[in-house]
């Protein structure tokens, strides 16, 4: 019997990292908040480089809109064609909303491709990190910037990440960080700590001759969503994710924005299909955290 547990939180320490509790309180909850992981300023600094790509993307996305509820997007080449580059995706009801805040997010290898997120996404804590609680090597497949514009900011529904983001054997783990605080009014995201314990409940995948998409039934799971739980998060915080883990996020109908940042890794010793939706190109391959960085 699966149980919704309370979300564990903690004061990330810059000198010494993850408090000893932080390992078993991931491994039980599936999710792991950590506040004071990144300074202020680098939160503003990632904020002024993610309005810089969007300002830069944003005519390009024209006509293109990212549905987190319906998954209308997910035939698209626009879609399907974006792990290895930098895009823009457009909010679903735009209508009468100024053409910057209506952009919903940017992907999906922003990591790899700009520098300012590159620098953000291998700052030295997030190796440590993950040694500290024993998450194998991790390497960087996916990131996210989510705007969620004020008034604007789009619904995302209950979900599990390794439906999207699949791996043999299972292995994938969300980084999100809040850029801005994150709080009841302007989306934070609610999560079922426990539930990562749970099946798979289905699997995204690209159909045919690749494009396509559709999604595999993979188990029948009634999460008990009356007991999801809020992630508030002040900025500078960083919240880990199990693949597992049911979560989702409410639309923001508040007057202030809530950028998030998200990287999603998987394994290195995993086994990741050709048939999965995000693929790259060979001449990008996939890093762990800090590789390839200059170190001086």
């Amino acid at each position: 019997m699966i149980k919704t547990v309370p979300a564990p939180r903690f004061t990330f320490d810059p000198v010494h990292g993850a408090p000893a509790a932080a390992k078993a309180a991931w491994e039980a909850a599936g999710c792991l908040i950590l506040e004071n992981f990144v300074a202020p300023e680098a939160c503003d600094a990632l904020i002024a480089a993610a309005d810089r790509l969007s300002d830069q993307l944003v005519e390009e996305a024209e006509g293109h809109a990212f549905d987190a509820v319906d998954n209308q997007h997910a035939g698209e080449d626009y879609f399907l064609s974006s792990g290895d580059v930098m895009r823009a995706f457009m909010e679903e009801d735009t209508a009468g909303v100024d053409r910057k805040r209506a952009v919903n997010k940017l992907g999906h290898a922003m990591h790899d491709l700009d520098p300012d997120f590159e620098a953000f996404s291998h700052q030295q804590q997030l190796g440590r990190l993950t040694r500290q609680l024993g998450l194998g090597t991790p390497q960087l497949l996916q990131s996210m910037l989510i705007f969620k514009h004020a008034r604007v900011g789009g619904e995302v529904t209950m979900h599990q990440d390794s439906t999207f983001i699949f791996s043999q054997p299972e292995t994938c783990i969300g980084f999100w960080f809040a850029l801005q605080d994150a709080t009841l009014e302007n989306g934070a995201m609610y999560a079922l700590p426990g539930w990562h314990k749970g099946p798979l409940e289905r699997r995204f995948f690209r159909t045919g001759d690749g494009a396509g998409t559709d999604f595999e039934d993979l188990s029948a799971v009634d999460w008990p969503l009356d007991e999801a739980v809020p992630l508030e998060a002040p900025k500078g915080s960083l919240i880990l994710l199990h693949g597992r883990l049911p979560h989702r996020s409410s639309a923001n109908t508040s007057d202030k924005s809530r950028y998030a940042y998200t990287l999603h890794t998987v394994d290195a010793s995993a086994h990741y299909p050709a048939d999965n939706w995000l693929q790259r190109r060979d001449d990008l391959p996939l890093r762990t955290f800090g590789e390839g960085m200059n170190s001086a």
